[in-house]
């Protein structure tokens, strides 16, 4: 089971996101400098399984930030809220399909920021950027102690 492609899988599905970012521009790690905007990405942070003393719990936790991308300040703010929106409704439900199902217990939102990528040849084009970690509670699969 991968958090990350049932991330992916759940947002490309999210008509309120697609409207707003073709399901092709929602990559998993960083976009290519210079790529088509808007754009979403994301990337694991930090993460930790949730052992107790006699095993593990299968309870997991990850820190994931995710960048929203687009050549206007409303453009990545409507993007923002859109994705912010989604994160919120995922709790305490399963995302994904298959082999990536994963059951999300709570999504805690922190850390927004806005940044703007200054333009490097000259011209007065900036791309706008909003930042915000995710922090998810998952189950997970677990492992064997021998």
């Amino acid at each position: 089971m991968s958090l990350k492609a049932a991330l992916h899988q759940y947002l490309a599905a999210q008509s309120a996101i697609t409207t707003l970012v073709p399901a092709a521009r929602i990559f998993r790690g960083r976009r290519n400098t210079g790529s088509a905007l808007p754009a979403i990405t994301y990337f694991r942070v930090s993460g930790s399984d949730e052992d107790h003393q006699a095993a593990a719990s299968g309870l997991a936790t990850c820190r994931l930030q995710f960048d929203v991308w687009a050549s206007t300040d409303s453009g990545a703010e409507a993007i923002y809220a859109a994705l912010r929106a989604e994160l919120h409704t995922m709790q305490m439900t399963t995302i994904g399909t298959g082999g990536n199902a994963t059951s999300i217990d709570l999504v805690t939102l922190t850390n927004p920021i806005d940044k703007s990528d200054w333009p490097r040849d000259g011209s007065d084009t900036h791309t706008y950027n909003i930042s915000i970690d995710a922090v998810i509670k998952y189950r997970t699969t677990v492992p064997t102690f021998s």
